[in-house]
């Protein structure tokens, strides 16, 4: 191996460990969310499970932060994109929200679903497990038209 070479790798791995000391903050964790989708009960089992893994580490106050969200620069994306997230959807407020709101959610999550583009494809490549096949992205899709036709009953 060149001694540049060698200098270049000392240089990055100096700079990988300096940027760990630049502080940073995750978005809080709220474990007890009483306004919660889920614990409304209005969401049969199927739906929930579906939520939980494809949705709930960004659009919920239950994030779930594996190990590789504590380390920069990763920590920093992981952030950027839960604070977005819940800024777009946040599921553990959802029984706080006005039912216009809950109608135009539920619009998007399906608009989202039926384009691929939720949950984020950068996500579901290291959470294989959220990534939605067919049949669950029918069973959303076709929950929230059944929620929707609910609320606008009401």
């Amino acid at each position: 191996m060149g001694k540049a070479l060698k200098i270049i790798l000392w240089v990055f791995l100096v700079l990988v460990i300096l940027i760990q000391l630049i502080p940073f903050q995750l978005p809080e964790t709220i474990e007890s969310n009483s306004d919660d989708l889920i614990r409304t009960g209005d969401v049969p089992e199927n739906i929930s499970k579906i939520i939980l893994t494809s949705c709930y580490n960004c659009h919920s106050n239950e994030t779930k932060y594996p190990w590789y969200s504590y380390i920069a620069p990763v920590k920093w994306l992981v952030a950027k994109d839960t604070r977005q997230g819940r800024e777009d959807l946040n599921f553990s407020n959802w029984k706080s929200l006005k039912a216009k709101d809950k109608i135009k959610i539920l619009q998007e999550i399906s608009e989202e679903v039926e384009a691929d583009a939720m949950p984020l494809p950068i996500y579901t490549l290291i959470h294989s497990k959220a990534k939605l096949d067919k049949e669950k992205k029918d069973e959303l899709i076709a929950w929230t038209e059944e929620m929707t036709n609910l609320i606008f009953g009401d």
